[in-house]
């Protein structure tokens, strides 16, 4: 029984690890740490990508808001262009329920 025991090499000689063990090392330690750092460049490259796109968006709607406001002092200036017949506001004239 002894000389089973003594055929068997030691994973680690000399207080060094050996060729799988390293391999089993190095796979632990990309799990570990490649995986998250890949992931993290991944999601901060996808924001920064969609913060792009954001801004392009935001000073599309700040040009819409600004002629929207155009519009608004405009009809506020002169209620006769709004409805465009050049009356004015004729809510009090026949608004289409026959009295008068």
């Amino acid at each position: 029984m002894h000389t089973l025991h003594d055929a068997v090499a030691p994973a680690f000689l000399g207080g060094m690890p050996g060729g799988v063990e390293l391999l089993v090392i190095l796979l632990v330690a990309v799990v570990l740490f490649g995986i998250p750092v890949l992931l993290l460049l991944g999601g901060g490259g996808y924001l920064l990508a969609r913060g792009a796109t954001e801004d392009e968006r935001i000073a599309e709607l700040e040009s819409e808001v600004e002629a929207l406001r155009d519009q608004l002092s405009e009809s506020d200036r002169d209620p006769a262009e709004r409805d465009g017949t050049g009356r004015g506001d004729d809510t009090d004239e026949n608004d289409g329920d026959g009295e008068r």
